[in-house]
């Protein structure tokens, strides 16, 4: 068949049939004297063994590595780094779930002290002066400094992301001291 009716077959656009066997996912088609490419049922059992490693999450290059074991045809080879690739990708899920509770504390905790700066009524923004910007996430984030986040002051203004070398972005030394 033709790679529009092997695309319709699976659901897929043709494009991505192209771009597959352009980057080593799927068989070079066998082709027509005029050039059309030909697709069997081996190209459609390849197609759906991608659309269904990328449903587990796996990159395109993982992917290419598992056709190459596939069609390498070593018994269980798919198995072994399948299950070597799933293992990689739940240890990187369990860290993210991590980070992600981690945040969500943090969320909780702004909530919480954002609530009790509005009950202390720190917001100033009515009453405050042209030199002056809202200080209500200040007051909802004060003493919490994230750790990739420097703060030098020179000459009364703040040079955010300062190295511990005391230097700006520039590479040009800064005067003054890390806040």
């Amino acid at each position: 068949m033709k790679i529009g009716e092997a695309a319709r077959l699976v659901g897929v656009p043709a494009k991505t049939l192209r771009y597959y066997e352009g980057i080593g996912l799927l068989s070079p088609a066998k082709r027509t004297e005029s050039g059309y490419r030909l697709y069997g049922w081996r190209e459609l059992e390849q197609i759906e063994f991608i659309r269904r490693a990328k449903l587990m999450g796996l990159s395109l290059e993982e992917i290419r590595g598992l056709v190459r074991t596939a069609e390498d045809g070593i018994p269980s080879g798919v198995f072994q780094r399948l299950d070597h690739l799933l293992g990689r990708s739940l240890e990187e899920t369990e860290r993210k779930i991590e980070e992600l509770r981690a945040f969500r504390e943090s969320l909780l905790e702004y909530r919480d002290r954002a609530a009790e700066a509005e009950a202390q009524g720190a917001c100033r923004c009515g009453g405050r002066t042209q030199s002056e910007f809202c200080g209500c996430v200040t007051a909802t984030t004060d003493g919490v400094e994230p750790p990739d986040l420097r703060v030098v002051r020179e000459d009364g203004r703040s040079v955010r992301g300062a190295d511990r070398g005391g230097k700006c972005g520039c590479c040009e030394p800064v005067s003054g001291g890390v806040l």
